[in-house]
């Protein structure tokens, strides 16, 4: 079975927490593959982090046309 080359990709999610708060939470986000490649982004936010990673994965998954 051939995957594909505009239908794969990798995403790279870097996690961390400044300080001993929930206010400390950060997150960097690396998306690669698809036909529209986004820049990398960080994030301060979980629900953030979910958004990015749908947005990806939708991108991965759209049918070709």
């Amino acid at each position: 079975m051939e995957i594909p080359s505009d239908r794969t990709g990798v995403l790279i999610l870097r996690v961390w927490v400044e300080g001993d708060g929930p206010d400390g939470f950060r997150a960097r986000i690396v998306p690669t593959g698809g036909p529209r490649q986004a820049p990398p982004t960080a994030v301060s936010a979980v629900d953030d982090v979910l958004s990015a990673v749908r947005a990806w994965l939708d991108q991965i998954l759209e049918p070709d046309g």
